[in-house]
């Protein structure tokens, strides 16, 4: 398969522009995926704020929609309107359901509205709403429908318009195109909706006429044109599948189209339609031909293509970059270039096929379930292509996120290409890191999708399936980057040194960053060089930790996060004085006892104190980090121990010093020989003992002493394999 080509080094768009002061800039192709997404980004930004924010209304909770019937004609382009119908199905959710509130523009005027039988029903206008009042009370779970008549200019604001009458220059005369792109909130500025994402209608048809020198396109499957009078056509398209509002589409120039087609592995067949500007048709087909490869490997990550059933394809609209109408994907002709430039925008809205139209967000602040997923599902097709090195270049230079940026879930600003598109990215990518393993993760994808194909989900809902899948809670690992700002700060460092005659090495880990107020969590893989090359893998949750690890070989390097799985800042620092000792000797009451702290790092000239706790009874600690003496008693003592080099830097451990008591010897240990070569050892059990390790030797002075086993039993069964044998048993606390 062709490696993606996302290098324009001979473009002349400057990186960074100021998309919100220039919305010119949003109809020119972008230097890089950055700037794609910040292109498509301001986009959303700019409808957004046209509309005020504009949220779901709460009397709209009263109603669940199941079926749109759009009738749009789009003839008079010069006049600049449109004249529509639409049928509304819906089921109501509450008792004496009568007032159906509907979003719609307030430049649209509405013609009359009718009811069931036909029957003229009473409405009222306002705030881009239409109240309509059904002809009698609806009880709860039944059936309503409406019809409203209207027409008018389409709301055009906010820098852009969501519905574009586009004069298309080619050579020397105009071609009309028309164009819609919904989100967030568009879908009212053209028809009459429940215009929020969470209520999804079951299945949409969408009736277009044009003039019979245009071709119109919309969701789903074509299912027929028809002549009307005056020169003009009807384009009738049906989506069978659920679809949100901001999903629906109307396209319509002197479109030429052509098919490819992508083959399943059980042989079933989708058609791939394009609708193209006739001067753009061969660097269409050029652009274009990978889509079956890329419907491919995504079929494989996330499951089958959604909508099989239906088709996939291109429509081209004036906008740079492109929008993910359901099964018809409206694509920007500046960037089609026929020498596959951005490859990168068409693997991203096809993405969206599977993250936010087959799954859509149940609301806005969960945007980065669309975005941040169809921009990770980038780096998938790179990888895809190139292999690991291909994913994590990806992530680095063309996912780059600077800071402040997040929360990713509920932004403050809705629509942020940093903190939305990239950094949403990157929570899936830490996430996968997290979890480790390709199989689960890509599992918990298809497991989300499984539970929430053709409907909505929120961010919780999420990681609930990815955790079933992972078999524990994810959440810890995204929380941060989820729900706080910015990202972990890293410093860390290494020493190794010996300890209890163990070549042990290390590390210690901290967080400095000051915002957020608090440390992340991740799988952290520490990579050590050398004579060997070991990784190890930590969690790290706190805003300094310590880890000791016996690898056998003093390492020369250490690298931590080398795969580039996390999102953070990260630097190796000296080490400072840091404790090797993992734990104390056990000792035993009455007993000489010894015991000898180290400490590695810094300078070499180590001061050791008790900063809290108390030894026990008996045994002391000197400066030099020995403990000494025979303890008195018996018993578990925590101590927090430090240390201090000469330039007054330290570590602190906390350590248990375990004293066992003295225990009565177990009494009357029998030996019965038994009868097939073995022995049955059985004593009387002693007062406090939990186990008994049973020892033997084969010389009378017990020099070659052996342990045999560990036992909570007061018998054991011993195989008789010379002549003598000699027994002892000692009661453990």
């Amino acid at each position: 398969m062709r490696l993606p080509l996302f290098c324009l080094a001979f473009l002349c768009l400057a990186a960074g522009s100021v998309w919100a002061d220039d919305t010119s800039q949003l109809t020119l192709p972008p230097s890089s995926p950055s700037e794609f997404h910040e292109q498509e980004a301001t986009r959303w930004r700019l409808a957004l704020e046209a509309r005020d924010q504009l949220t779901l209304d709460e009397t709209q909770l009263d109603y669940d929609v199941r079926y749109y019937e759009l009738w749009v004609d789009l003839r008079n382009y010069t006049g600049r309107q449109i004249a529509g119908r639409t049928d509304v199905y819906g089921t109501a959710l509450t008792a004496n359901f009568r007032d159906v509130v509907l979003d719609l523009c307030d430049t649209l005027s509405v013609d009359s509205v009718r009811g069931a039988g036909n029957t003229t029903l009473a409405y009222s206008r306002g705030s881009q709403q239409i109240v309509v009042s059904l002809e009698r009370d609806y009880a709860l779970n039944e059936d309503f429908a409406l019809t409203i008549y209207y027409h008018g200019t389409p709301c055009l604001g906010g820098g852009i318009s969501t519905f574009d009458w586009y004069d298309r220059f080619v050579s020397s005369y105009v071609v009309p195109s028309i164009h819609t792109l919904s989100e967030p909130f568009g879908a009212r500025d053209w028809w009459p909706c429940k215009d929020v994402p969470s209520d999804k209608a079951d299945s949409a048809r969408i009736h277009l006429t044009v003039s019979d020198t245009l071709v119109a396109t919309s969701n789903g499957v074509l299912q027929s044109v028809t002549p009307v009078p005056s020169n003009a056509l009807r384009y009738s398209w049906f989506e069978s599948n659920p679809i949100s509002t901001y999903l629906i589409v109307a396209n319509a120039s002197n479109y030429q189209s052509f098919t490819d087609w992508y083959v399943n592995s059980g042989g079933d067949s989708l058609p791939i339609v394009y609708y193209v500007y006739p001067e753009k048709l061969a660097a269409a087909q050029t652009d274009w031909d990978f889509t079956p490869d890329i419907i491919t490997v995504f079929a494989e990550k996330f499951g089958e293509y959604p909508f099989m059933d239906e088709k996939y394809g291109h429509s081209m609209f004036r906008w740079s970059g492109g929008m993910e109408h359901q099964c018809n994907t409206s694509m920007g002709s500046g960037i089609v270039s026929g020498f596959h430039w951005y490859d990168y925008i068409t693997v991203h809205e096809l993405a969206h096929m599977w993250w936010g139209d087959m799954v859509t967000l149940d609301d806005w602040p969960d945007i980065w379930l669309n975005e941040g997923f169809a921009s990770y599902s980038e780096a998938v097709w790179v990888e895809s292509q190139g292999g690991a090195a291909a994913l994590r270049s990806y992530m680095i230079s063309d996912l780059v996120v600077n800071d402040p940026s997040g929360p990713v879930y509920n932004p403050a600003s809705l629509f942020s290409s940093n903190t939305v598109y990239h950094k949403g990215a990157w929570v899936l990518h830490t996430l996968r890191g997290a979890i480790r393993n390709d199989s689960l993760f890509f599992a918990g994808l298809r497991e989300y999708r499984a539970r929430y194909q053709y409907s909505t989900a929120t961010t919780a809902e999420f990681l609930a399936a990815m955790s079933d899948v992972a078999g524990y809670d994810v959440t810890p690992f995204v929380y941060g980057y989820l729900y706080l700002t910015n990202r972990p700060s890293y410093r860390y460092s290494y020493g190794t040194g010996m300890c209890d005659g163990v070549l042990t090495t290390a590390v210690r880990l901290r967080q400095i960053h000051a915002t957020p107020a608090q440390p992340f969590t991740n799988r952290v893989d520490l990579r050590f060089g050398g004579a060997q090359t070991v990784t190890q893998t930590v969690v790290s949750n706190s805003y300094r930790a310590e880890y000791l690890f016996n690898m056998g070989y003093t390492p020369s390097s250490i690298a931590l996060d080398p795969d580039e799985w996390m999102l953070e800042t990260k630097m190796n620092e000296p080490l400072q004085p840091i404790f090797l000792n993992a734990a104390l000797t056990i000792g035993t009451e009455g007993a000489p006892y010894a015991d000898t702290l180290v400490a590695i790092g810094g300078a070499s000239a180590y001061t050791f104190t008790l900063i809290g706790g108390a030894l026990p009874t008996g045994i002391t600690l000197g400066s030099n980090g020995i403990f000494a003496g025979t303890p008195s008693v018996s018993g578990n003592f925590p101590l927090t121990l430090r240390v201090n080099n000469t330039s007054n830097q330290s570590d602190t451990t906390q350590l248990v010093l375990n004293v066992l008591p003295v225990l009565d010897a177990p009494e009357e240990l029998t030996i019965l020989a038994n009868g097939d070569d073995t022995v049955t050892l059985r004593w009387i059990a002693s007062p406090d003992a939990l186990h008994y390790d049973v020892m033997a030797a084969t010389l009378a002075d017990y020099s070659d002493l052996v342990i045999l086993a560990t036992v909570t039993d007061t018998f054991y069964v011993d195989a008789a394999t010379v002549p003598e044998k000699y027994y002892m048993i000692i009661a453990r606390p």
